[in-house]
């Protein structure tokens, strides 16, 4: 027998409903408010929830999204009714993640139509096994700001940042540049007839980090549970998303996503991802971005592709200002050695080398990195493979081979162990 728990605070209405489903095969807890009705959906795991807008305590848009935002629940069906029938509160329903919304007063045919395509009682997942197997990296776009087509960008490639990793049946993805339309494809290629659960880590909502989300088909398909994290610098993450996927922009809304979408903000320097540990730390770049650590049994992946060294830049600006307070090339170098902690013998790290020695002083404040800069914080911190990523779109393969040339003399130089590879699109690295 299916469970299903109802929210409503008119009797009237829960006995209709129960009516509704006499023979149906169903049980029907009942909940005046909420409040009460979400303490019953954590206890009873449903494979539905009806739940009216006005409910008490808590409504019912909010109601979906508590629901939305526990993995577990993610295969729930919300239904939310109302007697309402404005086209903003059926929006407004189908943007808060639920299945459908039925206006009042709802004929039995159209509720148990509702609730067909509830198999029957949802199970609390266990997270994916990750203690087990290996750690895949797989290079989906590398390139930063645009995207950069064409025949002199082919050996590395010109799509913006997307790279996926895998930790045993864990999928986490880094970012929503062009990148990510192929993945997408390749993911539900791979999950055609199996359940697919993504994770996504967003740095920041500048435009080559999330371009490419509008073309991520798994969030359009109701087999996938996609949890998004990450936090936008004015905006909520959902909306600066959304705005991208205004009419004006693209032809299909935010709030057409499939209903297995879940948004998280960031709040604090680690998370955990179905039992996996993630770190992240403030880059130094605009619009409030982030740069994460991936802690997996098979070793450390860091991922911060925009960021500006803080001494590099303090020194530069003493070259063109004049001097600088010795207090000022302090707190530079401070900063800097968080950098270092935060990277401390990490098995991998992809982050942003976006130029070289000569172009860096002309981009100053532009929120990206120098190359030698980026080398020489990787050997203090003892990095074991350092990807240069965020590609300049102006590079082509032949600059990108002579700057991976002069890091790796840079790094044989100093006389580290420390590998060195300039990311490519198709590439892989596997951790055992």
């Amino acid at each position: 027998m299916k469970t299903l728990v109802l929210i409503d605070s008119d009797p009237d209405s829960r006995a209709l409903f129960c009516e509704c489903l006499t023979g149906q095969d169903w049980r029907v807890i009942q909940a005046e408010d909420g409040e009460t009705g979400l303490a019953l959906v954590e206890e009873h795991q449903p494979a539905a929830v009806v739940c009216d807008l006005r409910a008490p305590k808590r409504n019912g848009f909010r109601v979906c999204q508590d629901i939305r935002k526990q993995v577990h629940l993610s295969d729930t069906r919300v239904v939310l009714t109302g007697v309402s029938r404005f086209a903003s509160d059926r929006n407004t329903a189908q943007a808060v993640g639920a299945n459908i919304y039925l206006p009042k007063p709802i004929r039995p045919a159209d509720l148990r139509n509702a609730l067909d395509e509830c198999d029957g009682q949802v199970a609390v997942e266990a997270a994916p096994t990750v203690l087990t197997g290996l750690t895949v990296v797989r290079f989906w776009g590398v390139r930063g700001s645009i995207p950069s087509p064409g025949l002199q960008t082919a050996k590395f490639g010109g799509n913006t940042s997307c790279v996926e990793v895998r930790v045993g049946e864990l999928i986490i993805v880094l970012d929503a540049g062009s990148g990510i339309r192929r993945l997408g494809q390749s993911l539900m290629r791979e999950f055609r007839d199996k359940k697919l659960r993504v994770t996504m880590l967003i740095t920041h909502t500048h435009w080559d980090h999330i371009q490419g989300f509008p073309f991520f088909i798994p969030a359009y398909s109701p087999k996938a549970n996609v949890r998004i994290l990450g936090s936008g610098a004015v905006h909520s993450l959902r909306n600066a998303l959304g705005e991208q996927m205004q009419d004006a922009f693209f032809p299909v809304r935010l709030n057409e996503l499939a209903s297995h979408v879940v948004w998280d903000e960031l709040s604090g320097s680690e998370v955990e991802v179905e039992g996996l540990k993630v770190l992240n730390i403030h880059a130094n770049h605009p619009a409030m971005c982030r740069g994460y650590r991936i802690c997996t049994p098979q070793g450390d992946v860091v991922y911060m592709p925009d960021h500006e060294g803080y001494e590099r830049n303090a020194l530069e600006r003493q070259k063109l200002n004049g001097e600088v307070a010795p207090a000022l090339i302090d707190d530079a170098r401070k900063r800097d050695q968080e950098i270092v902690e935060f990277l401390r013998e990490a098995d991998v790290v992809i982050t942003d080398t976006q130029y070289d020695n000569a172009e860096y002083p002309g981009r100053l404040d532009w929120g990206h990195s120098c190359v030698d800069d980026v080398v020489d914080i990787a050997m203090r911190a003892g990095v074991g493979h350092l990807f240069l990523f965020h590609h300049d779109p102006d590079h082509n393969d032949e600059k990108m081979e002579a700057m991976l040339a002069d890091a790796k003399e840079r790094v044989a130089a100093a006389g580290s162990s420390m590998l060195v590879s300039a990311a490519r699109e198709g590439a892989e690295i596997v951790l055992e």
